[in-house]
């Protein structure tokens, strides 16, 4: 494994249709698009859809462009786990890893879809 050094990693708001757009062009190593604590219970769903629609279509240059999804433990957490992978980013963030079980499972989730190798998890 090659170790990937990063000056700086923005957070930016699933919610947030602009906050989106605007990622392609902030001079950041890598950008999170997170589903997690900053979308409020009700627009989770539909930020799902924009985080998808949004690493389908690309345009972030070389930046590295993460998704942080919701918990397993959650009503949320695995509908984000599968459509994070079918997006195809550069990694999938777990948020509050208690233990190896949150690691392994979304393994698995990447080995049963067929996961590009490209796409890792952040812990």
């Amino acid at each position: 494994m090659v170790a990937r050094p990063r000056r700086s990693v923005l957070y930016m708001p699933g919610s947030n249709a602009k906050a989106l757009a605007k990622a392609r062009s902030l001079p950041a190593d890598a950008i999170i698009l997170d589903l997690e604590d900053s979308v409020a219970p009700d627009a989770k769903v539909a930020a799902r859809s924009q985080i998808v629609q949004a690493v389908r279509e690309g345009g972030f240059g070389a930046r590295e462009v993460v998704i942080r999804i919701n918990g397993a433990h959650t009503a949320w957490g695995d509908d984000d786990l599968a459509a994070a992978i079918a997006a195809a980013p550069d990694a999938i963030l777990l948020p509050k890893v208690d233990g190896p079980g949150s690691i392994m499972y979304a393994a698995r989730a990447l080995h049963d879809a067929n996961a590009p190798e490209k796409t890792r998890i952040w812990r």
